[in-house]
């Protein structure tokens, strides 16, 4: 493939994690449905479509949405700072690892470490200490950040 058309692709995947973004914050806003069942189910065709365009689909990727979908249905609110932050990096974690399906046929180890660390510091940070100017804000960051990397490892 020319450097042009990956460029493309790359592009590509940063627009589609935007709308897996926006799923998410409206879900967040009502409707977990939207964030939990249309994005997890728009990410799986984002794996597997970024996958066929890159000859590197595998059909242990079929699995991410559902490995997804599980991890947007843990709860991470709380009362008190600790149990939030406790939540918070359980939740992160879980988003984190459900990635690591696409380690198979690549084994991306480093990138898949980072995503996990990523997705635990981006949970906490945004969702347990709230240092963005709102809740939507707070939302489209943990969204993007959690899922921009899993279309990279494919």
């Amino acid at each position: 493939m020319s450097e042009i058309t990956l460029q493309f692709i790359s592009v590509g995947k940063l627009l589609w994690v935007a709308i897996f973004a926006g799923f998410y914050g409206f879900g967040g806003i009502s409707g977990k449905w939207k964030r939990r069942y249309l994005g997890s189910f728009w990410m799986g065709v984002g794996i597997w479509l970024f996958s066929f365009l890159s000859s590197s689909f595998h059909w242990w990727y079929l699995l991410y949405p559902a490995l997804l979908c599980a991890s947007l249905h843990l709860g991470y609110g709380g009362d008190s700072n600790a149990v939030k932050i406790r939540k918070r990096f359980i939740y992160g974690l879980a988003l984190g690892i459900s990635a690591g399906v696409l380690l198979i046929g690549n084994a991306n180890y480093a990138l898949f470490g980072f995503h996990v660390g990523l997705c635990c510091i981006v949970s906490v940070i945004f969702g347990a200490f709230n240092i963005s100017k709102n809740a939507r804000s707070e939302e489209t960051m943990i969204a993007f950040l959690s899922t921009v990397v899993p279309l990279f490892l494919i």
